[in-house]
């Protein structure tokens, strides 16, 4: 029997303890990997017996090591160590904050990058909001490239992204979205629940303010209730004359989605692809989002889903869905095969299977 490949996954984040897209996104391409490869995982943080147990719950086939000292210069040699010590035969690193690991590689082995998003993209989305870059990292687009030309592939979460990073470093790039593959939710005859689900990024607290004070007072006269999933609970607080029920985190997605007539996502900065839009139309749940919220799902809009910038438009797109059973049906039904398409896990990772297998 031939040896399967080895293939180590860095990550500042203990996705397995779950919440966020990020998250979200490490731990489908840690349980994709771990079922064709010999995982292993190395996380810059503390981890721990719990941490092993969790992600055999999750049901991820890989080992992890630990990282006692996360400082950089300490990682750095942590990590060669781990590549010599397991052979090797890849890394992926999870977005470019670990870029500084990239020369801890030996030759031979293959670099891999997991953007996310572009930084770059963020940067300028931010800064037309007026807002300073996150985390201090400030990129543009060439600069960023220059960073991304180091690697032997780099994983964009979206076709625009792939595009644009292609035309600067050929064919090293690599479109592998988000997957989903979940069962359509049932569609219920009375409709009046609009759903938010979301971490505390910055992003999202500005989208449930624009959303409160802007769409909110629009809906006035509409049976609607406002939900929110996620850590964002933590870090929003609905203004006077708004009821929001704040679930927090919740595990089971069919606890979550099940309970959404209409999802929202009035994110209006940020990069990248909005893995809770794709989690909404993977569910069959009729989504209202906007231009920024939209990237990487534009190819459908209208039919799919729909999409607003004016909070009068994406008001008027809440009460027409909420109002109309069928055309939640019909929505869902084409946001569900919409997500099969184009979202599968067979379709998302198959660039990357391929690149791990040669």
């Amino acid at each position: 029997m031939t040896a399967r490949r080895v293939v180590l996954f860095v990550t500042h984040d203990p996705f397995w303890r779950l919440g966020g897209g990020e998250r979200t996104r490490n731990l489908a391409l840690a349980w994709m990997l771990g079922q064709l490869f010999d995982l292993h995982l190395f996380c810059l943080a503390p981890v721990g017996d719990a941490d092993r147990k969790r992600l055999a719950a999750l049901r991820v086939s890989a080992k992890l090591h630990p990282c006692a000292d996360a400082e950089p210069a300490a990682a750095f040699s942590r990590l060669a160590e781990i590549v010599s010590e397991i052979g090797a035969h890849a890394c992926i690193l999870a977005k470019l904050r670990l870029d500084f690991l990239a020369d801890a590689l030996s030759p031979g082995v293959l670099r891999i990058l997991d953007t996310h998003d572009l930084v770059s993209d963020n940067v300028a989305s931010r800064a037309r909001a007026g807002l300073e870059p996150w985390g201090g990292i400030d990129l543009s687009f060439d600069e960023e490239m220059q960073r991304l030309a180091r690697y032997d592939h780099v994983l964009l979460i979206q076709q625009d992204d792939a595009r644009r990073v292609a035309a600067a470093i050929g064919s090293r790039a690599l479109c592998v979205p988000h997957p989903v593959s979940f069962a359509r939710q049932p569609v219920r005859a009375q409709g009046r629940v609009l759903g938010f689900v979301a971490s505390g990024w910055q992003g999202n607290v500005d989208a449930l303010d624009w959303f409160a004070h802007e769409v909110w007072p629009a809906l006035d006269g509409v049976p609607t209730e406002l939900h929110v999933w996620g850590s964002v609970c933590q870090v929003w607080a609905p203004p006077a004359g708004v009821t929001a029920i704040a679930h927090g985190f919740v595990a089971d997605y069919a606890a979550i989605w099940g309970r959404i007539d209409v999802a929202i996502n009035p994110v209006r900065w940020g990069s990248g692809l909005k893995i809770k839009n794709v989690e909404a139309l993977g569910h069959g749940v009729p989504l209202v989002t906007t231009t920024e919220g939209a990237r990487g799902l534009d190819d459908d809009a209208g039919r799919c889903f729909r999409v607003a910038d004016d909070p009068d438009r994406f008001a008027r797109h809440c009460r027409e869905l909420l109002a109309d059973a069928a055309l939640r049906e019909q929505t869902g039904a084409r946001g569900h095969d919409y997500a099969a398409l184009h979202f599968s896990p067979q379709t998302c990772f198959a660039p990357l299977i391929r690149a791990l297998s040669v």
